[in-house]
Protein backbone atom coordinates (compact mmCIF):
# COMPACT_ATOMS: atom_id res chain seq x y z
CA UNK A 1 0.00 0.00 0.00
CA UNK A 2 2.71 2.63 0.96
CA UNK A 3 4.63 2.13 -2.59
CA UNK A 4 1.38 3.40 -4.13
CA UNK A 5 1.98 6.92 -3.18
CA UNK A 6 5.57 7.08 -4.28
CA UNK A 7 4.60 6.49 -7.87
CA UNK A 8 5.10 9.35 -10.04
CA UNK A 9 7.83 10.12 -7.65
CA UNK A 10 9.97 7.29 -7.83
CA UNK A 11 11.58 5.23 -10.91
CA UNK A 12 11.36 2.27 -9.17
CA UNK A 13 10.64 0.26 -6.00
CA UNK A 14 13.90 -1.68 -4.14
CA UNK A 15 13.31 -4.53 -1.69
CA UNK A 16 16.40 -4.87 0.19
CA UNK A 17 16.50 -8.57 0.71
CA UNK A 18 20.55 -8.68 1.96
CA UNK A 19 20.61 -6.96 5.31
CA UNK A 20 22.36 -9.64 7.39
CA UNK A 21 22.07 -7.43 11.13
CA UNK A 22 21.26 -8.31 14.41
CA UNK A 23 18.16 -6.17 14.18
CA UNK A 24 17.41 -8.09 10.45
CA UNK A 25 17.19 -11.12 13.02
CA UNK A 26 14.87 -9.87 15.46
CA UNK A 27 12.61 -8.07 13.12
CA UNK A 28 12.30 -11.11 10.51
CA UNK A 29 13.43 -9.17 7.20
CA UNK A 30 16.26 -8.30 5.34
CA UNK A 31 18.56 -11.64 4.59
CA UNK A 32 16.37 -13.37 6.63
CA UNK A 33 13.82 -13.90 4.88
CA UNK A 34 15.94 -15.69 2.48
CA UNK A 35 15.49 -19.00 4.41
CA UNK A 36 13.33 -21.61 2.06
CA UNK A 37 10.39 -21.47 4.81
CA UNK A 38 9.82 -18.12 3.83
CA UNK A 39 10.53 -18.53 0.17
CA UNK A 40 6.85 -18.04 -0.69
CA UNK A 41 6.15 -14.75 1.25
CA UNK A 42 9.10 -12.84 -0.26
CA UNK A 43 7.99 -13.86 -3.79
CA UNK A 44 4.43 -13.20 -2.95
CA UNK A 45 5.34 -9.91 -2.03
CA UNK A 46 7.77 -8.79 -5.50
CA UNK A 47 4.84 -10.67 -7.32
CA UNK A 48 2.16 -8.38 -5.44
CA UNK A 49 3.91 -5.33 -6.54
CA UNK A 50 4.91 -6.48 -10.00
CA UNK A 51 1.14 -6.88 -10.43
CA UNK A 52 -0.14 -3.63 -8.82
CA UNK A 53 2.51 -0.84 -9.55
CA UNK A 54 3.37 0.54 -12.85
CA UNK A 55 6.93 1.06 -12.37
CA UNK A 56 9.37 -1.82 -11.99
CA UNK A 57 10.81 -3.62 -8.86
CA UNK A 58 14.24 -4.68 -7.62
CA UNK A 59 15.64 -7.01 -5.12
CA UNK A 60 18.96 -7.16 -3.38
CA UNK A 61 20.01 -10.77 -2.01
CA UNK A 62 22.87 -12.30 -0.41
CA UNK A 63 24.38 -15.53 -1.73
CA UNK A 64 22.88 -18.57 0.23
CA UNK A 65 24.95 -21.54 1.65
CA UNK A 66 24.02 -23.71 -1.44
CA UNK A 67 24.59 -21.71 -5.00
CA UNK A 68 22.35 -23.77 -6.61
CA UNK A 69 19.75 -22.45 -3.88
CA UNK A 70 20.69 -19.22 -4.53
CA UNK A 71 19.33 -19.98 -8.09
CA UNK A 72 16.42 -20.83 -7.39
CA UNK A 73 15.94 -17.77 -5.29
CA UNK A 74 16.50 -15.76 -8.09
CA UNK A 75 14.17 -17.76 -10.63
CA UNK A 76 11.47 -17.15 -8.18
CA UNK A 77 12.11 -13.18 -7.62
CA UNK A 78 12.65 -13.55 -11.37
CA UNK A 79 9.04 -15.46 -11.54
CA UNK A 80 7.22 -13.57 -9.42
CA UNK A 81 7.88 -10.09 -11.55
CA UNK A 82 11.45 -8.99 -10.59
CA UNK A 83 12.45 -6.47 -13.16
CA UNK A 84 16.17 -6.50 -12.16
CA UNK A 85 17.95 -8.87 -9.51
CA UNK A 86 21.19 -7.15 -7.53
CA UNK A 87 23.24 -9.89 -5.23
CA UNK A 88 25.52 -8.97 -3.00
CA UNK A 89 28.23 -10.99 -3.13
CA UNK A 90 28.49 -12.24 0.70
CA UNK A 91 27.02 -14.81 2.22
CA UNK A 92 25.10 -13.49 5.50
CA UNK A 93 26.95 -14.56 7.89
CA UNK A 94 29.94 -12.36 6.51
CA UNK A 95 30.85 -8.80 7.52
CA UNK A 96 28.71 -5.94 5.84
Amino acid sequence: AVAKHVVGKVDAIDLNLGCPQRVAYAGHFGSYLLDRKDRDLVCSIVKRLSDSLPIPVFCKIRLLDDPEETLELARCLEAAGASLLAVHARYRGSPT
